[in-house]
Order: structure tokens, then sequence, then C-alpha cells
């Protein structure tokens, strides 16, 4: 694993509008684009990846539902909304857009929780329905949005790395903190996968535990939207992918998760900046054409 991240970081570094070779970057603007421009972008795609898989690994058992990702509950959504909404009222702000989807998330976050107590179906059935509103929602912002804001909306809700205002310290500091804590609840995690029935004759607090994922889950998601925009389908691919290679228990599917959807990121953020370079394609562009077969696929398999 550790060599696989070295590789994909050394791969990041190199691509993009011209290809530099990090290990023989002798003048000064080479290692200026090198250290100052590519390798904070890469550690922001490694986190925000690996946030968006762990989120997924943790909604996909907490809904009982294989093909549940990160934004199926409608947080995507609310926190476009709020971005907009902050794009709006403070256009020349860059940090106003960034607190308008996080503020935005955690909207999204509360209206979900109020459904929760109803079980993880019906919650799933109103995080549907909420995705929906909060569709109607932004695309009324949208008509509202003055013409010269309409492409920093759109470019941040198809996934934007090139403007993340988050500390990069931090971003890393919430990979490692949600690492940690998805080991700790790896226990009660592959008990629930046994069934509720189970996993409480096994001494697991289910509504306690569905409601530390819930906000574990959402709280990480949220961060991740605020970071980068809206990118789908990481928290859909990666952690099926790391069960097929690893098993089902999560002491090993978190770590492998959160390692491998942090590289699938580095890898459709560094393609991005070059297949069409001097020019970037959205990255969540990207990680929608890998994740729309898989869950064509997963989804055919399941009614199969």
């Amino acid at each position: 694993m550790i060599a696989a991240v070295a590789v994909c970081l050394l791969i990041g570094l190199a691509m993009g509008d011209q290809w530099i070779n990090p290990f023989s970057a002798s003048n000064s603007l080479d290692q200026t684009i090198l250290w100052e421009l590519r390798l904070p972008r890469l550690l922001t795609a490694f986190a925000v990846g690996g946030l968006l898989a762990l989120a997924g690994a943790w909604f996909q058992v907490l809904l009982g539902n294989p093909l549940a990702e990160p934004y199926v509950l409608g947080v995507a959504g609310s926190a476009s909304a709020g971005a907009v909404t902050g794009l709006m009222l403070m256009p020349e702000s860059s940090w106003i857009m960034s607190a308008g989807a996080f503020t935005g998330a955690w909207v999204g976050i509360v209206a979900v929780m109020f459904f929760s107590r109803l079980g993880p179906n019906r919650m799933l059935l109103a995080g549907v329905v909420l995705a929906a509103f909060w569709s109607a929602v932004l695309a009324l912002l949208l008509a509202l949005l003055p013409e010269q804001g309409l492409f920093r909306a759109f470019s941040w809700m198809m996934g934007d790395l090139s403007r993340s205002d988050l500390p990069i310290p931090l971003l890393l500091l919430a990979w490692v903190i949600a690492l940690v804590c998805g080991l700790l609840l790896s226990g009660a995690l592959d008990k629930l996968l046994l069934g509720e029935r189970h996993a409480e004759a096994l001494g697991v607090d289910i509504k306690q535990l569905r409601s530390r994922l819930l906000l574990l889950a959402s709280a990480v998601t949220a961060l991740a939207v605020t970071a980068a925009g809206t990118i789908g389908f990481i928290g859909l691919v990666i952690p099926h992918l790391m069960r097929l290679i690893f098993g089902s228990l999560h002491r090993a599917v978190l770590p492998a998760s959160a390692i491998g959807g942090g590289l699938l990121l580095v890898l459709a953020d560094s393609a991005a900046r070059t297949i069409i370079a001097p020019a970037e394609l959205p990255v969540g562009i990207l990680t929608a054409m890998i994740g729309v077969p898989v869950f064509l696929f997963l989804l055919l398999r399941r009614t199969a």
C-alpha cells in the first residue's frame, strides 16, 4: 500500500500540461510547479477521496444497501445549494462559497437525521426525496445567479480541486481521525452485517451505532464536499472493490478504502489536468465515467 501511494503521487506530480520528472526538476519554475502547485492539490485529492470512500463504506452498512454512497441522502444537493447561495451573496469572496457549502451540507444532514429514527429504509426514501428537493432549490438559485458566476458554480458542482480553500493539514487530520473512528467501530460494523437481531444478541446497541455512523459519515461527506465540490461514485466503487479484494471484515476494508479512494481521486485528478491540457476537465466527470458503469453492473447483479 505504501508503494502504491508513492507511485500514484509520483505519477500525479509528473502529469499536467507539461510533464515534469520529480527527480530531475532542476530549474526553479519546475520546482515551484511540483511542490507549490501540484503536491498540495494531490494531497487534497488523496484526503477527499479517502473521506468519500470511508463515508461510502459506512453508508452501505448503515442503510443495509450495497448501492448506497455518500450523496444518496441528499447531502451533496444541500451543499451545492449552500455554495451557490454563498456565491450569490458575496461573489468576490473565495471563502464564502466554502462556508455556504459546509453550512448547506449540515442543513441537509440535520434534515436526514430527523428521519433516522424511522429506520434505514424510510431514511433512505427520505434522503431520495430530499435530494430531489435540493435539486429543485439549486435549479432555482442557478436561474437567479448572475451570468458571471455560472461558470464558477458549475465548475464546483462537477468537482473542482483547484480552488479548495480548506487547509491541507486539516483535511489530512480529518482523514486520520475518520479512519481511527472507523477502526474503533469495526467490530460492531462486522456484527451489524449479520443482521440487527444477531448484532443485538451479540451486545451491539443498534440505535447508538446507527446514530454514530450517520453523524460520522455525514460529517466527513460535508468536509469533502466543502473542499472539492460534488465528486460522485468514489464512495460506491471503492468499498465494493476493497471487499472483493480483502473480504468483508471492516478492520481491513476501512483502511484499504481510505487509501484506495485517495489514490483513485489522485489519478482521476491527474488525468483531468492532462487529457485536454492546458485546459482541465472537471474531475467529477471522470469519476462518474468510472462509477456509472460499475453502478449499473452492481444494480443488474443485485436484481439478477
